[in-house]
Parts: structure tokens; sequence; C-alpha cells
């Protein structure tokens, strides 16, 4: 029979080749929780449903962000039985679905011995009980002996099953090619946006070099400086709005992110405010002034962030990734025009360090040259 209800369980236990030292802190931060608070409320009481619903897809993602930090977590079908708590080190953990207890006692993982008590309910009896073997046919019986004595087992109270917790959603992005957008294409839509704002500079600074031009023609050097100070003003400012305003926008992307089908997004996948998109924008200068390692980064990095996007909590995603909807599964293909603007700007490097290079020995040839003749 198909279900459409899943679970996913947390089971407590890291993947091999995993420490536990490292996982689980970084699984607070994947759940964006306090490293306490995941240790308090989820890991002492795993395994434990996280996640319930019927979008396997949704689930799957789930699980798949969970393991790629080490931690182990398993999809269950429930088949309409009431969950249960499970008793283990003397501690309730759970709820979990029956059919996830179901497979454990099956395989060995835990005696059928094992303490279990209902949602809903605080009676703790025996996993087995829930369902008992059918009971063997019993043998003739010759002559009855009087029973051994039978040893009172140890009895002790367990603890009441606590509530229920709500389901964990990490709201988070993971990684993912299909999700996230990689360098060569941020490069190209920033070569985009690159070109149209040089276009719009250069109008503005024919217009003012004009006035510059006649102020100092009349010999007005406050003037003229002032020409120069109002470009430079025109121009940091009329940057910072071209980003800060389309990227928070309802478009979510600049001109060029969007005819490469990508927009910036928050850690969730929602549309950023003014504020975070001027962080972001402003973040640049630091990407820029360590050599441009910060824009590197976007290649290394897990989530394709560049320095800018892990001060300001953003990701530049594809256009089809929307919350609450199932994630792509297929990266789009790179649009012709973006391989040819790579090509462009990978030429003009090339030709730029040649050009230096030439430069250079120029300089070395004339240096040697200067030198006097001591021979």
């Amino acid at each position: 029979m198909e279900h459409s209800n899943y679970a996913l369980v947390l089971t407590g236990s890291v993947l091999p080749g995993f420490a536990p030292e490292t996982v689980w802190p970084a699984l607070a931060t994947y759940f964006r929780m306090a490293p306490d608070k995941l240790e308090g409320q989820v890991l002492a009481r795993a395994p434990l449903t996280i996640k319930q619903g019927d979008d396997l897809g949704k689930l799957q993602t789930l699980q798949a962000g969970i393991a790629a930090i080490g931690a182990e977590a398993e999809l269950c079908a429930p088949d309409g039985r009431p969950g249960l708590f499970v008793l283990l080190d003397r501690a309730a953990r759970g709820p979990v679905p029956r059919v996830f207890v179901d497979e454990r006692v099956e395989h060995g993982l835990w005696a059928a011995t094992l303490s279990v008590a209902e949602v809903g309910t605080n009676v703790w009896r025996p996993y087995r009980e829930l369902n008992p073997p059918p009971a063997p046919v019993a043998a003739p019986v010759v002559e009855e002996a009087a029973p051994a004595p039978v040893e009172e087992p140890v009895q002790w109270v367990a603890p009441t099953p606590v509530a229920e917790p709500a389901p964990v959603d990490t709201g988070m992005l993971p990684p993912g090619a299909a999700i996230h957008a990689g360098f060569w294409r941020r490069c190209a839509a920033m070569m985009i946006d690159g070109l149209l704002i040089g276009v719009a500079m250069g109008v503005l600074q024919v217009a003012l070099g004009i006035g510059t031009a006649g102020a100092l023609a009349g010999q007005q050097l406050g003037a003229a400086l002032g020409m120069v100070a109002l470009f430079t003003l025109a121009a940091f400012v009329g940057q910072w709005l071209y980003f800060a305003l389309f990227e928070s926008a309802a478009m979510q992307a600049t001109p060029g992110k969007r005819a490469l089908g990508l927009k910036v997004v928050d850690d969730g996948g929602h549309r950023i405010g003014f504020g975070r998109a001027s962080g972001r924008y402003f973040g640049k200068i630091v990407s820029g002034l360590i050599l441009n390692i910060g824009y590197l980064l976007a290649g290394w990095t897990a989530r394709k962030q560049a320095l800018h996007d892990l001060m300001a909590g953003t990701l530049v995603v594809f256009r089809s990734v929307e919350p609450g909807q199932a994630l792509p599964t297929e990266r789009p293909p790179m649009p012709w025009y973006g391989w040819l603007v790579n090509l462009v700007l990978v030429g003009a490097c090339v030709l730029g360090v040649l050009a230096f290079s030439m430069f250079a020995a120029s300089l070395g040839q004339l240096a040697v040259g200067s030198l006097p003749n001591t021979f």
C-alpha cells in the first residue's frame, strides 16, 4: 500500500567517517539552534521524529542535508498505528513511528523486551506485548511437577513520556549544484551589470565633464572640483542603489543576474530587504580589498557563497528555487551569451597580463640602456 505520509527520524548516531565533536555543532548551525539546545531538546531524545509530512522530496532533501553534515537520519512510512516512546539507557526517547521500532527489533538492534509507551499514554510495557506471538500448542502433560520458584524481577518506575516536540524545520537551503549558482555564471552576471553601470557612468561623466571644462575655462577652480566630487558621489551612490534596490525588489536580481536566471535570497530562499541588500553591497568592498579573494570564495564554499554573501547571510540561487516548494534536481544550462561574456573576461585578463609584461620589459630595457658605459 502506498503511504501518503512520511516521517524523518534523527537517530542520534553519526555516519562512518565523521566525528561527533564536529557533527553536532554543524547540525546545530544547520537547524539554527544553539548547541546546548540541540543537545537538550533533540539529541537527548533521539531517536526522534524531526519532520513529518506528505512531501517525500522535501524530506529526502532534508535527509541529504543532514547526511552531508555526518548525522544519521532515516525515512519511514508510518502505517497509522500510534507512535511510540522507547526507553533507552533509562531515558524516554522519541516519539518515533512504530514501524521504526519494528524494524530495529526485527534486525536485532533492539531487544523485544524494550520498554515502550504509545504516544498519548504513560503506560510502559515490553514491546513484545504490543504484538504478542501466537501461543504455542501445549504438549500432553504426563506428570505435573511443582514449578520452580521464580525470582522476583526488579521493578522501577519509568519516567512519564514527555510531550511530543514540534518538528524541527531547518529553514535553510542545503548545498546542491541545482540550487546554487556557480562561480562562472555569477561572473557573467557581474560583467553584464558592470557594462550597464559603465554606460550610465559614461553618460554622467560626459555631462559633468562638459561642466568641468566650462568651469576651468572660466577659471572657476572651486566649481570644477565640485563637479569632480559630484561625479564621485554619484558613482558611489548610484552603484549602491543599483544593487540594493534591484536585489531587494520583487525580481530579487539585478538585470545581469536576471539575464542568467539567478536571484539573491536569504538562507531559507526568501526575498531579502533593502537593509540586507545594502549590507551585501558594502561587503563587496571587503571582498575586493583582499585581492578579490572574497569573490573567489564563491567557487569554493559549499553553497557557492562569496565573502559578502557570508557576511550578509545571502545566497545566489536559480530562479526555480522557491521557499516551501520542492527543490530542483537538475542544474539549468549556462546560456550561450554567458559563455561568451566569460570568454571576453578571460581574454581581457590574458591581454592585460601580456600588456603589463611588455610594459615591464620595455621599462627594463630603458633602464639598462640608460646605464653609463663603464667598459
